[in-house]
């Protein structure tokens, strides 16, 4: 008997695909647009490319560290907007 747990490993490059993957690269360049409207800039976001790899994982988006100004700004984008 097989034993279940046992991944089967994947040739580097290729993973699994998954009919509700989206482009992992789409979404970073989304991201980067949807903060900069914000003044928000993340000079580390990116793919992890450790990540990449893994056939049983989706690929990860790294945000990576920022500033305690960075941080505030995405603290404004991210709060509530009041009806005017």
């Amino acid at each position: 008997m097989t034993d279940p747990t046992f991944l089967h490993p994947v040739p580097v490059g290729q993973r699994e695909a998954d009919p509700d993957d989206t482009d992992p690269e789409r979404t970073v360049a989304e991201l980067v647009r949807a903060l900069a409207v914000h003044g928000v800039s993340l000079p580390s976001l990116g793919l992890d490319g450790s990540s990449m790899y893994q056939p049983f994982v989706p690929p990860l988006i790294e945000l990576g560290r920022v500033t305690e100004e960075t941080a505030r700004k995405i603290i404004q984008a991210l709060a509530p907007r009041t009806p005017q």
